[in-house]
């Protein structure tokens, strides 16, 4: 029974040190959604977009006590100092919102330091890292940078993830079963009943790491959320970010939920260096309890826009439940992404094997509106 990650930090060291070359070849991958779409080519020519919709970013921006609090937090100078004091708010404030002990918090540069991490100590035992197709790739990638295999599990037919095919690829090498709830790209969830289930059982020889980025987006977040499982000292790893509803991504704070061991072995990697404004505002976004049901309710109000042009250009989609939308086009991807461009909309890249489908994020009122008409414009 898997009650720890694979590698000491001895090990993790040494091997690092053997590594290396192999960790400069995944780029850090920490931006891994904006690499993967910014080629030269396509940077030049998105550079002059009105609509940017393609990195599910949230227009609506931080709270604005979160802004105030970056502003006191320049203001006092603590730019120039590191912040080791300043965490521990943080932790304390994520401990109470999670309904955990600190002991079981670590933070994260984002989600994607976490993400990478958990990559590494699995990618170095040549182990496999099962996830589903279409989905997020950085964790899988760094897996198979460092030696190890990205295992991908087709999603269903409600473009939701399969898990008992999941469950069946298995094997006795070091596993980490990658599951994205919502999805990405398809924007779906899985049934929480199930998922529970699911992780109970799997956790008991692998490790899950459940990537709740988009979660606060969907309905019913708290019927949804799994993070009371990590109470029972599973092989369970809860994600966050601060990047998606909270409107931080330039900040880069995110954090995982997890064990008091295994927290504290990721710590022991020295993850979570995040700097004084990021800290700041992230205590801010907290204690901002009206922002997220606020900015929530913008996103979806644009979302059902949106989804009621597909309904009536016949284009199906699936359940969204995040801020952005997965829906078929029936052509060609790099076609129906450059028709947007020539209206000055940037969408996702292709997600393949789905390469007749399109994602798009949603975006101000006003960006949405220009993808409205260049949507109309391409499939009337």
């Amino acid at each position: 029974m898997l009650t720890s990650l694979p590698l000491s930090r001895r090990q993790w060291l040494i091997s690092n040190g053997a590594t290396l070359a192999g960790l400069a070849l995944t780029s850090r991958l920490m931006n891994f959604e904006a690499a993967a779409q910014m080629t030269p080519e396509r940077l030049a020519a998105t550079l002059p977009v009105r609509a940017r919709l393609s990195l599910n970013e949230n227009p609506f921006g931080p709270s604005p006590a979160a802004l105030e609090a970056i502003m006191r937090n320049l203001s006092a100078g603590k730019a120039a100092r590191y912040p080791y004091g300043e965490v521990n708010e943080l932790i304390a404030l994520i401990a109470k919102k999670e309904g955990v002990t600190p002991d079981h918090i670590v933070l994260s540069v984002g989600s994607g330091e976490l993400l990478e991490t958990v990559g590494v100590q699995f990618g170095l035992q040549k182990g496999d890292a099962i996830y589903a197709s279409p989905g997020y790739l950085q964790l899988p990638r760094v897996v198979e940078a460092l030696g190890g295999r990205g295992i991908p599990v087709p999603v269903n037919a409600q473009l939701e993830h399969d898990l008992a095919a999941m469950a069946a690829k298995i094997s006795d090498r070091p596993t980490v079963i990658y599951i994205a709830n919502p999805n990405n790209p398809t924007s779906t969830v899985v049934d929480p009943t199930a998922l529970a289930t699911f992780v109970k059982e799997v956790s008991r020889q692998t490790l899950v790491f459940l990537d709740e980025a988009y979660l606060d987006l969907a309905d019913n977040y708290a019927g949804r959320t799994l993070v009371g499982l990590v109470h029972a000292e599973r092989n369970l790893i809860v994600a966050r970010t601060f990047s998606k509803i909270y409107g931080l991504a330039g900040m880069r704070i995110g954090y995982g939920v997890t064990s008091p061991k295994i927290a504290a072995q990721l710590r022991n990697y020295g993850m979570g260096s995040l700097t004084s404004p990021s800290i700041a505002a992230a205590v801010a976004s907290l204690r901002d309890d009206g922002y997220v049901a606020a900015t929530r309710a913008k996103i979806v109000a644009e979302k059902e826009k949106l989804l009621a042009l597909l309904r009536e250009l016949g284009r199906p989609y699936a359940a969204s439940q995040t801020n952005f939308v997965f829906f078929q086009t029936g052509r060609e991807h790099a076609k129906v992404a450059a028709a947007m461009l020539a209206e000055s909309v940037s969408i996702a890249r292709a997600f393949p094997p789905m390469t007749d489908w399109a994602r798009i994020s949603i975006g101000l009122p006003e960006e949405n509106a220009l993808a409205r008409a260049a949507l109309r414009k391409i499939f009337s």
